[in-house]
């Protein structure tokens, strides 16, 4: 058995559901915004999906600091995706999500077993036994 991190990149999302996506509001205090579904990967590490709400914050500006955190029951782990945020489309809110720096949290995961494996370690580990009893004429 091998324990095993997933490595933190986009294309690990896919087996992700849902997402909780948070907006940072100017006191730097995670807001959060909504679960969301049916995220999008574009080109240039960037991520798209639409909200049904977006809560009202003080900032006056389009583009701000988001987080989305990716889960799903049955997987030991969940990524925490940090970027910047923007809408796209404002009236359907349509966002588009540039990410710049993804963290993995959880427990490792564990390979299954395989009997094949074992027998080619146990062969391979033999053969190395037997090897090592000729050279040293025991």
């Amino acid at each position: 058995m091998t324990d095993t991190l997933p490595t933190s990149n986009l294309g690990t999302l896919s087996q992700f559901e849902n997402a909780v996506f948070y907006c940072m509001n100017q006191s730097s205090e995670r807001v959060p915004v909504a679960v969301v579904r049916n995220i999008s990967l574009l080109a240039d590490n960037k991520l798209e999906f639409s909200l049904s709400h977006f809560p009202v914050i003080e900032n006056f500006w389009n583009v701000f600091a988001g987080e989305l955190y990716f889960y799903k029951k049955g997987i030991s782990y969940s990524m925490n995706v940090h970027g910047t945020a923007w809408f796209t489309n404002a009236d359907d809110l349509t966002v588009q999500f540039k990410v710049l720096y993804i963290e993995t949290a959880g427990t490792p995961e564990i390979k299954p077993y395989s009997f094949q494996d074992s027998i080619m370690g146990f062969f391979s580990n033999t053969s190395l036994f037997f090897k090592r009893m000729i050279v040293s004429g025991f």
